[in-house]
């Protein structure tokens, strides 16, 4: 089995503006699902790992009396904490630091992931999940596709973009990272550390893009970000620009964006 694949810690450095704006919220039919089947209280507490700007944690802190929301991303957990005070809640505790360094036993009644587990040392989370737990709590894998999936003339022409121009930006993504989660699948990791795996649940939303939108998103990832791309952003936007209006010239492109989650249970 490959090692483990290792992450730069700044890699999402300068992009928490354009990942609060260009990200698409998690579906609220999956938050919902998710609720349900989760059995939330509306008492308990939240651990939402690898938070990012909060979308997890916004989109699920109504329903929890505290939640702990954790990033490594100094700039996102500051991005979020303001926009908490902006909008007036109260009950995140907001932490600059490794999920991996969470120090909480039998505490919470969910843990979330979103777009991140395999950024994490997985089979550490999946353990130490099991001590964060209350008895009878879930961990919970959230995921969204990236505009470029998909059977549109566009997202092959946005894919083929987007390999073009990583081919030009190094170090970002692991290269044995397919090999690995190939050979060692989340639910493997969740089943090993002692998880009962719930199930697999899909959500498809219709969406559309912008030109600027879509360039947004880009700017919001870890290997195309305006860091990553340096003294190459305009010369970026302009081609990306380009190719897409050459393939939708009236600027609009639809799909349907799969979001999902994967819900695991301690027993």
């Amino acid at each position: 089995m490959t090692s483990d694949p290792q992450f730069r810690s700044d890699l999402y450095r300068g992009t928490a503006r354009f990942y609060d704006k260009f990200r698409v919220g998690y579906a609220e039919a999956l938050l919902d699902d998710l609720r349900v089947r989760a059995d939330v209280s509306g008492e308990g507490r939240l651990l939402d790992l690898a938070c990012g700007t909060g979308q997890i944690t916004f989109g699920l802190g109504s329903r929890f009396h505290e939640i702990w929301a954790v990033d490594q991303e100094a700039e996102a957990v500051e991005f979020a904490r303001a926009r908490a005070m902006t909008v007036g809640i109260h009950n995140v505790r907001w932490i600059a630091g490794r999920a991996e360094d969470v120090d909480a036993d039998d505490y919470f009644e969910l843990v979330t992931i979103g777009n991140a587990f395999h950024r994490l040392h997985r089979r550490r989370i999946a353990q130490s999940a099991m001590h964060w737990l209350k008895p009878g709590g879930d961990l919970a894998l959230l995921w969204s596709n990236t505009p470029w999936t998909g059977c549109h003339q566009w997202q092959a022409t946005l894919k083929d973009a987007v390999h073009r121009w990583t081919r030009k930006v190094t170090e970002r993504v692991p290269a044995n990272l397919d090999q690995h989660l190939a050979e060692d699948p989340h639910t493997d990791v969740l089943a090993s550390a002692g998880f009962t795996i719930v199930g697999e649940f899909d959500f498809a939303t219709p969406h559309e893009w912008t030109v600027e939108q879509l360039t947004g998103f880009m700017y919001s990832t870890s290997f195309l970000s305006q860091d990553a791309l340096g003294p190459n952003v305009l010369t970026f936007e302009r081609d990306l620009r380009a190719r897409l209006l050459d393939v939708e010239p009236e600027g609009i492109f639809r799909e349907e964006i799969d979001f999902s989650y994967t819900l695991a249970s301690k027993p």
